[in-house]
């Protein structure tokens, strides 16, 4: 099994950088169909993650106490999902975006160290899970929901492919399991 390393953690953020990217120019003319969530507030939901991550990282780089994620998961998604409820897919790709780079940045400057987030050891860990599993998670949900099931397979296939071949451990790839 291949080592994980931090070059290869960025390059599978990079590439889901690219993913997203993509996705939104691609939403931009979709339709939105009952159930499930728009594209808009799936990016809204994104970076609403990457924020809470963001701001955790930052305590942690001061030495202050983490606050980490919401003891409620389901209560604070409800909360952010009425607060985005009208948000653009373009304000909301934006936010996702920075709040991407932000977590890039601090990535770069903190390096991979100890950092407790859900199942995740490190800072790298905790990276793949809220900006490369868990947006892969979405985007394949929002495929089939959208009646296109095997693009949402092949996106799983290929996400689970991707941690196997950089040796993630377990408590990044439980994350899609």
């Amino acid at each position: 099994m291949a080592s994980f390393t931090d070059p290869e953690i960025t390059l599978l953020l990079d590439a889901e950088r690219e993913t997203e990217r993509r996705f939104v120019a691609e939403a931009a003319t979709e339709r939105d169909v009952p159930g499930g969530w728009s594209a808009a507030l799936l990016m809204a939901h994104i970076a609403s993650w990457r924020t809470r991550l963001r701001d955790s990282l930052i305590e942690a780089s001061r030495g202050l106490p983490v606050t980490g994620p919401p003891s409620n998961i389901d209560a604070a998604n409800a909360a952010q999902l009425e607060r985005d409820a009208r948000i653009s897919l373009e304000a909301a790709a934006t936010e996702a975006d920075t709040r991407f780079a932000d977590l890039l940045d601090l990535w770069a400057t903190l390096g991979n160290r100890p950092f407790a987030w859900f199942t995740a050891k490190t800072t790298g860990e905790a990276l793949l899970r809220n900006s490369y599993i868990h947006p892969r998670r979405h985007l394949a949900e929002h495929y089939v929901e959208r009646g296109d099931r095997s693009r949402g397979a092949r996106l799983r296939e290929e996400t689970l492919a991707e941690l196997q071949r950089v040796g993630a451990p377990e408590s990044v790839t439980s994350v899609w399991s």
